[in-house]
């Protein structure tokens, strides 16, 4: 079979000599094949290449990603170094109080019986007594209307504030923890008292009037007279609250009062 050739011309501008080349449709025909191969190669490479590209953009995401879950992680640390430093205050506190063995309600009423008549009135506040030592019976009944010793064994975790309408404090306390009298007074309620819940009001008869809220039992009643350090109910979460916790409050005179300026640690 004869062979086909192409023949390609090549005529220059300034020359009447005229080149010819003839080719074989043969090397045409590789050519084509070859030019095919490049596209799919290349073709191939490109999309390769767009893989790559993603694979590396994802890599910097996960980096990014990574550098802020390692940041997350050490504010979690610090925050767990936080609680265990909390956790450590809070033994030293039972430690104070003798509550880190004993839960027993008469042991800690015996505590506060114990040490009922070596409280001195605040410094912090100008309250109607403010000597450091006593001689009559009359002084002594004095300081023990005062409501100055602190209402339950926990941690302070909402402070009164008069401008956010916050009147007391309130004490985090496992629930069914004693709640204590902080002055000797008589009772004027104890029952339900709609968002406050199980709540007990003492009237200290010197112008102090304390308030118990959020109690999961009453162990007093309307009219009782109680004494400071006596258990008047427990630790509870009645009414409107998120958790466990005594809400406490003190007026003077119908003036309410920062509780903690009154409470000697």
């Amino acid at each position: 079979m004869k062979k086909k050739y192409y023949t390609v011309q090549i005529i220059p501008e300034d020359s009447h000599e005229i080149k010819k080349f003839k080719v074989s449709t043969r090397w045409f025909t590789i050519a084509h094949i070859f030019l095919v191969i490049f596209i799919i190669v290349s073709g191939i490479f490109i999309y390769n290449l767009g893989k790559v590209t993603k694979i590396v953009a994802s890599y910097e995401k996960m980096r990014v990603t990574n550098a802020q879950l390692i940041k997350k992680n050490n504010n979690y640390e610090e925050m767990l170094s936080s609680l265990d430093s909390l956790w450590i205050l809070e033994q030293r506190i039972q430690n104070i109080f003798e509550t880190y063995i004993e839960n027993d309600s008469n042991k800690i009423n015996s505590i506060i019986d114990r040490n009922r008549f070596t409280h001195s009135p605040s410094e912090k506040n100008n309250i109607d007594f403010d000597g450091h030592g006593w001689k009559t019976l009359e002084e002594k009944l004095k300081i023990e209307k005062i409501p100055d010793i602190t209402p339950v064994v926990g941690i302070i975790s909402k402070k009164f504030d008069g401008e956010a309408g916050h009147l007391g404090t309130d004490f985090s306390a496992n629930t069914g923890n004693p709640v204590f009298a902080t002055g000797t007074g008589t009772v004027e309620f104890a029952g339900k008292k709609d968002e406050l819940g199980n709540t007990i009001v003492i009237n200290h008869g010197n112008g102090y009037i304390t308030t118990y809220s959020h109690l999961m039992n009453i162990k007093t009643k309307k009219g009782s007279p109680v004494h400071k350090g006596d258990i008047i109910g427990s630790v509870g979460a009645t009414g409107t609250t998120s958790g466990p916790h005594l809400h406490y409050t003190i007026t003077k005179d119908g003036i309410p009062q920062d509780p903690e300026t009154y409470i000697n640690y």
